[in-house]
Order: structure tokens, then sequence, then C-alpha cells
């Protein structure tokens, strides 16, 4: 059995009729494996993660689920205002930032040779903040405005600006520009070129891009109520501090549904704007 698990590592020689001698091709995937295996039990060991506890506590999370189990659907009276705040949040963030991210691009792209300096900085400012989640972004404008919606309503539309800007921009470095420089050879101004020329070829991407966000903020507004910025968060963190499982059990399915709804009709939309 030894020497069978020792071939693993060692490529085999096998010897023909005719007597010559072939060997197998080497297989580094045997040392891959155990490389990767160690390297996991160093980042276990580095994170201090203990799977022993892992295993011997790991089953209290579906004795939780288990507690969920019927949903307490009188609880959708309390929690319905919190939901609507949640997706008016991801839309109203996802439209303001969107919209100003949409001009920005054209000017960030580098097919119009604009301000180098200006392009130059504002992407590196674009950098920085994508490096920022939506939920400390949500943590600082909530220190300054204070607790409610609209500290999360402008976390979202920063997030939704940072992602929109870099797509669209990357995106128009890629068209065509022939019927934009044969518009700009008539005399026609540079706005009236991008919105004859340009925006026609882009404006199915932009729409596609709008709906992604939407997507993604309706789970991002989700948390922000954990740092006091409105939203289902809010009840979410209560039910869970409070042990109320049948009602935490109502909140997640809420969520799963309305976020099932909005991508399958963020889907239809995204389908119908395609195909024209």
């Amino acid at each position: 059995m030894l020497e069978d698990l020792l071939q693993i590592f060692y490529p085999r020689t096998y010897t023909l009729g005719n007597g010559k001698t072939v060997r197998e091709k080497f297989n580094p995937l045997p040392y891959v494996v155990i490389a990767f295996i160690v390297f996991i039990i160093f980042c276990a060991n580095f994170t201090g993660v203990n799977f022993k506890v892992l295993m011997e506590k790991g089953h209290n999370f579906f004795d939780m689920l288990y507690k969920m189990i019927p949903p307490n659907w009188g609880y959708w009276k309390t929690m319905q205002k919190a939901m609507l705040d949640t997706i008016n949040m991801s839309l109203l963030g996802s439209v303001f930032g969107c919209l100003i991210a949409l001009p920005v691009s054209f000017y960030l792209s580098s097919n119009f040779k604009l301000n180098k300096t200006y392009l130059v900085s504002h992407r590196f400012v674009l950098s920085l903040l994508r490096t920022l989640p939506t939920l400390v972004l949500a943590s600082f404008l909530r220190m300054v405005l204070g607790i409610g919606a609209l500290a999360g309503t402008l976390a979202i539309s920063v997030f939704s600006y940072t992602i929109c800007v870099k797509m669209m921009y990357e995106y128009i470095e890629t068209i065509d520009m022939g019927a934009y420089e044969a518009l700009q050879s008539t005399g026609a101004s540079r706005l009236k070129c991008i919105i004859s020329a340009v925006w026609p070829q882009v404006k199915g991407y932009f729409y596609s891009t709008f709906l992604y966000c939407f997507e993604s903020n309706v789970k991002s507004a989700a948390i922000l109520g954990y740092v006091g910025a409105g939203g289902i968060g809010l009840n979410i963190s209560g039910q869970l501090t409070l042990r109320k499982y049948g009602n935490l059990g109502m909140v997640l399915l809420a969520m799963m549904v309305t976020i099932m709804v909005l991508e399958a009709a963020a889907r239809y939309a995204r389908r119908k704007l395609v195909t024209g």
C-alpha cells in the first residue's frame, strides 16, 4: 500500500513488449494539493480559526434555522415600513448615483482627450472611494447627518456612482468613434456629437449597469440598519439580539422574496433593453 501511495508522487515506468521503457509524465497535482492544505492550516493558525470549535458548535446554526420555522406571520405589519424603506433607499440611491455618474463617465473616458490632470485625479479618487464598503460610508454619513434613511441613501448613491462611472467609462473607451468623428467634422458641438453618436451605443449598457447597481444595493441596504442608517437591518439586529427567531424568520423570508422578485424584474427589463 505504501508503494502505491508513493507512486502518486513519482512517475511510473513501464516496459513495453518491444523492450522500450516508457515513463509517465510528471503530475504536479499531488504536490499542489499538499501545498494548499498546508497553506490553509497556516492561515487558520495565523487568524486563530479553531476548526474543533466549528465542529462542536456548528450545529447551533441549524438549531437557529429550526427555530425560525414557521416564521411569525404577524410580524409583517411591524416590519412592513422598514422593508419599504430598504427598497426606497436602494432605488433612490441607485438613481442619484447613476445619473450623476453618466455625464462624468464621458469626461473620464480617454476617447475625448479632455483634461488629463482631471482624468487621472478623478480616477484616483474613485479608486479610493471604491475601497470603502457601503457600511463604512453609511457610518460616516450617519455621524454627520444623524440616524435615518438619508445617511443610507447617500451611502448607496456614492457606491453606485463609483461603480457606474468605472463600468461606463471603460465601456465607452471600447466603442466605435467613427460616427462621433464624422459628426464632429460637420462643426457640431461636442455635446451634440455625444448625444447623437455615442449615447445610442452606450445607453443599453447604462441601463443594464443601473439595474445591476439596484440589485446589489437592495442587498447592501438590508444591513445598513446595523449602523443606524435606516432600513430592515435594524429589525434583523433587534430580533436577533432578543432571540425572537420567529420574527427573524419572517424578516429573512420577506428579504429573500423581495430580492428574488426584484432580480426577476431586472432580468426581464434587461432582456427587453437588449432586444429593443
